[in-house]
């Protein structure tokens, strides 16, 4: 028994590597398997790639307005071919840094299709290793629609169009969550008209109904179509077609059992980077994960974040203030005066439920919201915590002084 691992992990994104370095923190022997490369889906074809290119895509969309600023430019262009080489830059220098990190915490990484045996013996090729705890972390995949596989030439998947160096004439994007706004958000932004198909009757379901009718006027303002209430069909197809419609979880034919666990996108629950982090470190502890208030964000401009429960959720226990940015000096200082925090409470208890954010730094703020919803901290509790002036911070201080009518920034 002493030649066999005390933890293999099966898959090198974020929830497995994060499993792998922490059961080695642990002082485990630790074995991890990926198929591909270090950093999953998140680093590698998701959450670091978009926001590289949206990063190129703000600054793009900031340029004509630099008069409000005292500055000037002429010849403003993108070069596409350039903004993907960026991306593929950064995404290969944090891949080297995550190999690094399995690398110092001792972590062994064997690449290569991680095949189940039985229940303590996984072989990868002509290689057998036996193990006492197996964490399956093998991620998800884009899902598609009946009768529109992904082929490179109509129907896409996220992960293909993330290559792309031209800039298409027409573009369908086939579902209204998260990842179908940003790339609306990035290819209207760069002049190509957009068809938004949402079967459901509102962008973003799920979020607030201020945050998902906010998402809906700003694509709107950038001459988005949306056909909402609209089922996708093949026909429909102008020619090139994102497919956007929801993952499915890369699952192995083995029960769950107190030695075998799943984590991250593999275990079926909420699909986000930083949901996997979290349950990878606790696979690794022996410990259950807590699904409730895990932030979410959008990387529009102006940004969405939210955290905890709607206000629709909330229902007649619902205590709502909304503070917009307008009414703060730094979102004047710097031009960013578009958005609002909106704070959901119990208004008995004054509780916080949940927080959302439409505008610049939503993401940011977003730390701070995490911590007091899951604190279960009381508005009046993050009222009196004042903040840095001049900052967006402020913000949620005031809306929080909103819940107990003692906001000093708006109107009575």
């Amino acid at each position: 028994m002493s030649d066999k691992y005390d933890v293999i992990v099966i898959g090198g994104g974020p929830a497995g590597y994060i499993a792998a370095i922490r059961a080695a923190q642990l002082g485990k022997k630790v074995l991890l398997i990926e198929k591909d490369k270090l950093g999953g889906t998140c680093l590698n074809r998701g959450c670091i790639p978009t926001k590289a290119i949206i990063a190129s895509i703000n600054l793009y969309n900031k340029l004509p307005l630099l008069k409000r600023y005292g500055l000037s430019a002429c010849d403003i262009k993108i070069d596409m071919k350039a903004v993907i080489e960026r991306k593929d830059r950064i995404v290969a220098r944090l891949c080297r840094g995550v190999e690094h990190l399995l690398k110092q915490n001792k972590v062994e990484v064997v690449f290569g299709e991680g095949k189940l045996i039985d229940q303590e013996n996984i072989t990868v090729g002509s290689q057998n290793f036996a193990t006492r705890k197996i964490i399956i972390a093998t991620g998800s995949s884009p899902i598609e629609l009946p009768g529109m596989p992904f082929d490179g030439k109509q129907f896409f998947s996220s992960s293909d169009v993330l290559g792309w160096t031209d800039i298409p004439k027409a573009l369908d994007i086939v579902g209204g969550g998260v990842i179908g706004v940003e790339f609306a958000y990035i290819y209207s932004s760069l002049g190509t008209e957009i068809n938004l198909y949402e079967a459901l009757p509102a962008l973003l379901n799920g979020m607030d109904k201020d945050l998902s009718k906010s998402a809906e006027d700003l694509l709107k303002r950038k001459r988005v179509n949306l056909k909402l209430d609209t089922p996708f069909k093949k026909e429909m197809s102008c020619g090139r077609s994102l497919i956007c419609v929801g993952r499915k979880p890369n699952k192995i034919n083995l029960p769950a059992t107190k030695d075998i666990v799943y984590a991250g996108d593999a275990s079926g629950g909420i699909m986000l980077a930083h949901a996997a982090y979290e349950q990878g470190m606790l696979a690794a502890e022996g410990k259950s994960w807590d699904q409730k208030n895990i932030p979410m964000a959008v990387y529009t401009h102006p940004e969405i974040g939210s955290v905890g429960v709607t206000e629709k959720e909330a229902g007649d226990r619902a205590a709502v203030s909304k503070f917009p940015l307008s009414a703060l000096g730094y979102a004047n200082a710097i031009g960013e005066t578009e958005g609002f925090v909106k704070i959901v409470a119990d208004k008995n208890s004054e509780e916080l439920l949940g927080i959302h954010i439409f505008g610049s730094g939503a993401s940011d703020l977003l730390s701070a919201a995490t911590l007091a919803v899951k604190k279960g901290l009381k508005a009046g509790e993050l009222g009196s915590i004042f903040q840095a002036h001049p900052s967006l911070g402020e913000g949620l201080q005031e809306a929080a002084l909103g819940i107990v009518k003692k906001s000093l920034h708006s109107m009575p």
